[in-house]
C-alpha cells in the first residue's frame, strides 16, 4: 500500500517576535488542528482541539470566538421583554 489516504495541506503561520530558524504550520484534520513547530532539526507536533473550525491562524483564545447561541438568546431575550411589556398594557387597558 503505497498511496496516502489523504494529504495534509499544511499552513505556515507568522512567528511574530520568534528565532529566525523557527517555523509553526498548522493542518487541519478531523476535530480540530494539528500543529508543528520546526527549528533547526528538531520538531514538535501537537492538537489542538477545534471541532468547528474557528480558529483564523492568529488569536486562539475563547474571547476571540463568536458563539451564534449567545447572538440568538439575545435576540430572543429581547423579544420576551416586549411580550411581557405588551401584556402588561392590556391589562391596564
Amino acid at each position: 500500500m503505497t498511496e496516502a489516504a489523504f494529504a495534509l495541506q499544511w499552513e505556515t503561520l507568522d512567528n511574530e517576535g520568534a528565532t529566525l530558524g523557527l517555523m509553526t504550520q498548522r493542518a487541519r484534520v478531523f476535530g480540530g488542528w494539528l500543529v508543528r513547530v520546526t527549528d533547526g532539526g528538531s520538531q514538535s507536533l501537537a492538537f489542538v482541539p477545534d471541532g468547528e473550525g474557528r480558529w483564523d491562524g492568529e488569536d486562539f483564545g475563547e474571547d476571540d470566538y463568536e458563539y451564534e447561541d449567545e447572538e440568538e438568546s439575545d435576540e430572543d431575550e429581547d423579544s420576551e421583554e416586549g411580550e411581557d411589556e405588551e401584556v402588561e398594557e392590556d391589562e391596564d387597558a
